[in-house]
């Protein structure tokens, strides 16, 4: 995938991590790593709660870019991004399994990230991508904008489900209004990320929003949705392996990448709030032709089989997406599986990534939070939201 993707994946922190993966798995077992992977996946408070709070320090303080060291300022704006929104996830996800703890104050919490979210340095990102056009401040024109106003909105959605009175409920009328219509003009029902960039990740999130807004607010976008499934399974849903295509042409929708792990498992995530029979499917795919075992510890290959066996460098590389690929396992769909295999009842599944995560992350608990060293604010902010994915996709039974 090009560079101007949402990269929500610290790669050089994984770079390292990759090194003790090689040189310490023969000796730390991974019954070792995986010990507490079922009070994980049982969804326990405390281990939730204890994470959260690590998640709560690193996005209550005013991050900024300088938090991040990537080498190039739009990546470290991502980043940015990325920590405040999947923070928002993860901590809304809590006060859905949880509501006995402190749930007011966790949906308070998701409003602030949202409210981080619409600060002008945090979307500037998006906006030097866009030649200087501010996303939201251009929501009556045509450009895109997908990545941003689709995760945005997403996480807007999710607040709505969370407090029907939330304050930030005319926004996401707008950004669904916005996302609708550029969605319609498209002639292949995709819009662009970043001029001449478009991606089915993002618009699973572009879609995954429009679902869910009609879904708290009695809206009816069905016939876009129904237009936008039925192209999405016919043309960028892999018919040998069921993975979604990474990236397309902006102009006739023709794939310019390969079936990857790494969209499919974020992708599904997205879709899940909106249609999680679509994340299912997409899901039983992805464990078929991707996850694996290497010494013990569980992974998802970056690339499907048909794939793998087509051209020899695609075991051998990685991108700024998947991270580095090791033994043909991608870092990034590792660790944004561990919601999918949640959600979906997969704990076989769940406690193989989640033994690898342990080793990775370096974890540490101390003051009564629970972080993996390794992550920073993103990672911490990723784990979390992949940690609490509930169980069927979505919040809460529809």
């Amino acid at each position: 995938m090009s560079s101007g993707r949402m990269r929500f994946r610290a790669a050089a922190k994984y770079a390292v991590a990759a090194s003790l993966f090689l040189l310490g798995a023969g000796t730390w077992p991974r019954a070792w790593c995986g010990r507490n992977a079922d009070a994980w996946f049982d969804g326990r408070a405390d281990r939730q709660a204890a994470l959260a709070r690590s998640v709560e320090r690193w996005v209550g303080g005013e991050l900024s870019r300088t938090n991040f060291a990537t080498g190039r300022g739009q990546f470290d704006g991502e980043w940015l991004f990325g920590s405040y929104l999947m923070a928002g996830f993860g901590l809304g996800q809590c006060a859905l399994e949880h509501p006995a703890d402190d749930r007011a104050r966790r949906v308070a919490l998701v409003a602030a990230c949202i409210d981080a979210i619409l600060r002008p340095d945090v979307r500037a990102f998006d906006a030097e991508s866009w030649l200087g056009e501010d996303p939201i401040d251009s929501l009556d024109g045509p450009s895109a904008h997908a990545a941003y106003l689709g995760y945005l909105n997403l996480l807007l959605g999710f607040h709505r489900l969370l407090d029907p009175d939330s304050r930030h409920a005319a926004l996401n009328d707008r950004i669904t209004a916005a996302l609708a219509r550029r969605l319609e003009a498209s002639p292949i029902l995709m819009i662009e990320t970043y001029p001449g960039e478009t991606y089915p990740v993002d618009n699973c999130a572009v879609a995954g929003s429009i679902g869910l807004h009609d879904r708290v607010t009695g809206a009816d976008h069905g016939d876009l949705l129904r237009r936008w499934r039925e192209q999405l399974r016919r043309c960028w849903v892999d018919p040998r392996s069921g993975l979604l295509v990474q990236s397309i042409d902006s102009r006739t929708g023709a794939a310019v990448d390969w079936p990857r792990a790494s969209g499919t498992s974020l992708g599904l995530y997205f879709l899940s709030f909106w249609d999680p029979g679509l994340a299912s499917e997409l899901y039983a795919a992805l464990r078929s032709e991707c996850a694996g075992t290497r010494l013990g510890f569980g992974g998802m290959r970056e690339y499907p089989a048909w794939v793998r066996a087509g051209t020899a460098w695609a075991e051998r590389t990685g991108d700024i997406d998947s991270g580095p690929v090791l033994l043909g396992f991608g870092l990034s769909p590792t660790g944004f599986s561990l919601g999918p295999t949640r959600m979906f009842g997969d704990r076989e599944t769940f406690r193989d990534l989640f033994a690898t995560a342990w080793l990775f992350g370096a974890p540490v608990e101390r003051g009564g939070r629970f972080e993996f060293v390794a992550g920073g604010p993103l990672g911490n902010a990723i784990l979390l939201a992949m940690v609490t994915a509930p169980p069927g996709g979505g919040g809460v039974a529809r």
